[in-house]
């Protein structure tokens, strides 16, 4: 069995505790995991230096969130808005435990409006430079295609 997102961020930041022996071994053996722990390890050495570099214009980046918030609404089969609504989940449970899913998430909320709860929870506990790298990872690739103003 793969070690979760999770474990595997945990391992890589030598809080894996009593799962680091199992999580080595299994890493060792297993390609897909052994991939996902060198992206882990290349996310944190970006958002490490990521935070030298110059800040995104903001007003550029929210009106690419507000053009991809639009094409969510006006998309007919709403399948960008449930794999956002997907990614955002995953997010919140890797960097702040799955039942934090409960507070952030009411029933019937929209997945743009859980996308800025979401952001605001990022912002606050990860910084703005891993907050904004959270977020590109989470849009990245989502049907419709988004405004390259995201980016």
């Amino acid at each position: 069995m793969h070690p979760s997102l999770g474990a595997l961020v945990a391992f890589c930041d030598g809080e894996a505790r009593g799962n680091a022996s199992r999580i080595a071994r299994h890493v060792s053996r297993c390609e897909e995991c052994s991939e996902h722990l060198r992206r882990i390890r290349n996310e944190k050495d970006e958002l490490s230096v990521g935070s030298a570099m110059p800040v995104m214009d903001s007003g550029k980046g929210l009106a690419g969130v507000v053009a991809a918030m639009a094409s969510w609404r006006g998309s007919a089969d709403g399948a960008a808005a449930s794999e956002l609504r997907s990614r955002l989940r995953q997010q919140i449970g890797t960097y702040f435990g799955f039942p934090a899913i409960t507070v952030v998430e009411r029933p019937g909320i929209p997945a743009e409006e859980l996308l800025g709860r979401t952001s605001e929870l990022l912002d606050v506990f990860l910084g703005p430079a891993a907050a904004e790298a959270a977020r590109d990872d989470i849009l990245s690739g989502l049907a419709p295609a988004r405004s390259e103003a995201c980016r």
